[in-house]
């Protein structure tokens, strides 16, 4: 399926599916993100990175804050497990103390659902300190004060085209 055919479906079924949008940079802003250790190379990228699954691999394997010469290390202990380069996505470290909040948001018909955290550590660890909830008005309140306007209107953007 590309980009275009899963916008008008109106739903993201699988994980590769929502990679394939976030890579064309269809759900806002977002990170500097690379397929290879050899595209981060290429790019010139000498920061930290973070590694995660792109399928059928547990959060609880995706790791933060690495050297280019640690995710090297790491991505060889995964390979011992079976889990291949080719299944894994990059992304830059993400500056963890400018957060104001982070979580995740539903919008029903009739409410918005949001779980959320002010812990600022990337967000797996962070709603595993702390994860507060809020609904309705309170919800809709958290993210107009915390969200700039223009990520706002996105997130809205978003509901109106993946209502379910």
């Amino acid at each position: 399926m590309n980009k275009d055919e899963i916008i008008s479906n109106g739903r993201i079924n699988t994980k590769q599916e929502y990679y394939l949008l976030y890579e064309h940079g269809f759900f806002g802003n977002k990170a500097l993100t690379w397929n290879s250790i050899n595209d981060i190379v290429d790019s010139g990228w000498k920061e930290k990175i973070c590694i995660r699954g792109k399928k059928g691999i547990s959060r609880g394997k995706t790791i933060f804050n690495l050297s280019l010469e640690q995710a090297r290390d790491y991505i060889s202990s995964l390979k011992k497990e079976g889990i291949l380069e080719k299944d894994l996505t990059f992304n830059q470290s993400m500056p963890d103390e400018s957060l104001l909040i982070q979580g995740e948001v539903m919008r029903s018909l009739e409410n918005y659902f949001l779980t959320y955290t002010r812990v600022k550590e990337p967000m797996n660890r962070a709603l595993a300190k702390e994860e507060l909830y809020a609904t309705g008005i309170t919800a809709l309140h958290l993210l107009k004060q915390n969200l700039f306007p223009s990520s706002y209107d996105d997130l809205q953007a978003l509901f109106d085209i993946f209502p379910d």
